[in-house]
């Protein structure tokens, strides 16, 4: 037992070290913090610096995912988020859904997959990552919004300085919800399909699927609704709960713990109702910071929170980055190089055919009804950042490595996966960075 926790305590050092020299490498060879970890973790795995380490599915959501979707739920302001629900809704439910069959239909097409596992597949790959674009943006918020020297000089400056600041506050505002909530929506279709998978019905084509689903649609819809509404349900109850107990305190550090706490019991309540506990997370969150932290937290708790929060999600990610590099199998993925090529634009284009079909759909919306009047317009800009900046990241593997271990196809899903998502943490992220300095 010593000998195993010291081995842990090692591991876990040795790890922080390496996420460390990431950090310092970015500076110089000028590439995002989260696509150095992975490419590290894939030079690691490759001389197998870590032989024993391996990811499981119950690390990243009992572990690694509360805190990290707490953290983005907690930055969300609700007078934004009320003023956008139009194209985040759009954008996170029909949207979600839209990618996923896409997605499923080409891929059992063109790779002659079984339909079943299509479906779980076009699921799992659909969920975004918001964490490491955020990062980008926030640095570009930071940059344009401090630099004063290069921004005094005269009004004309200031106010470039200012809508500059203004546009990716508006970008983060739309990734952030987006990306949130259809990372829960995913995790309800995923739940769903994996059902469908193990029901005893066989599907040979794309009107037997409709044929046979019919008598399950009524099932499916109930349990969409039941897991996702009452996840939101469970959230806000618990969020507003939390807010209250932190009345009976006026010490800040009790007050951030129990804040903290309410992460991980939104995902307890919420997994003993078979509920979405990223729902759950996501709208506790979001009532904390809007209810509870008004006038019933002390200024310090206020102050430190934000800090230590953004710390926490930062070791995480960190090591999370970096397993997920170690765990990808390179060789294995150069020797599928058609079959890589043929993922990464069939994930891609999922993501743009669902912003771009939908785009309209919300102008439509948004000019006829004089509430959503506030909400942005899906410019050609924020379509770009939208598609661009759909980037897969711990979610999917989570996902894929949840499958049962006796399903059909099991390792063939899990390499897909790892495939697109090694592609996004590591191409697609350093092209956006770029796309980002230049917009």
């Amino acid at each position: 037992m010593l000998h195993e926790s010291r081995h842990i305590i090692i591991t876990a050092i040795l790890l922080l070290s390496i996420a460390s020299a990431g950090g310092i490498l970015t500076r110089y060879f000028h590439i995002p913090y989260v696509s150095m970890l992975v490419i590290m973790g894939l030079f690691a795995g490759i001389f197998k610096v870590f032989p024993n380490l391996r990811i499981t599915p119950s690390l990243i959501y009992y572990v690694f995912l509360p805190v990290i979707i707490f953290e983005g739920a907690v930055n969300i302001k609700m007078r934004p988020l009320v003023s956008n629900i139009l194209p985040i809704s759009v954008l996170a439910i029909f949207g979600t859904i839209i990618s996923a069959i896409f997605t499923a239909a080409v891929f059992h097409l063109v790779m002659n997959f079984p339909l079943k596992q299509s479906l779980i597949f076009g699921a799992i790959i659909t969920p975004t990552d918001p964490i490491s674009i955020l990062a980008m943006l926030k640095n570009k918020i930071i940059k344009e919004a401090g630099n004063g020297g290069n921004y005094c000089d005269n009004g004309v400056n200031n106010g470039s300085r200012a809508d500059n600041v203004s546009k990716h506050g508006d970008i983060e505002i739309l990734l952030t919800g987006e990306s949130l909530f259809n990372d829960g929506i995913s995790l309800v279709l995923f739940e769903i399909f994996l059902g469908l998978n193990l029901h005893k019905t066989y599907l040979n084509g794309i009107f037997p699927l409709f044929n046979h689903m019919f008598p399950l649609i009524k099932t499916s819809v109930f349990k969409f609704l039941y897991e996702s509404a009452g996840g939101s349900i469970v959230g806000i109850l618990l969020g507003y709960a939390v807010s209250l107990l932190l009345y009976l305190t006026t010490d800040s550090l009790t007050e951030i713990m129990i804040s903290l706490l309410l992460a991980y019991a939104s995902l307890t309540v919420s997994y003993y109702l078979h509920m979405s506990f990223i729902m759950a997370i996501i709208t506790s969150g979001i009532v904390l910071v809007n209810y509870g932290f008004k006038n019933k937290v002390t200024t310090r708790a206020l102050e430190t929170f934000p800090i230590i929060i953004e710390y926490l999600t930062f070791i995480i990610n960190s090591l999370l980055f970096l397993i997920i590099g170690i765990e990808i199998n390179l060789f294995k993925i150069i020797n599928l190089w058609i079959t890589s090529l043929f993922l990464i634009a069939l994930a891609i284009s999922s993501r743009f055919i669902a912003v771009y079909c939908l785009s309209p759909v919300i102008s439509a919306i948004k000019n006829r009804a004089g509430f959503f009047s506030e909400s942005l317009s899906l410019n050609k800009r924020y379509k770009r950042f939208l598609v661009f900046g759909g980037l897969k990241g711990a979610l999917p593997i989570a996902m894929a490595l949840s499958l049962p271990f006796d399903m059909h196809l099991r390792n063939e899903i899990i390499t897909y996966v790892f495939i697109v998502v090694l592609f996004s943490l590591t191409v697609q992220a350093i092209l956006l960075d770029i796309f980002i300095k230049n917009n």
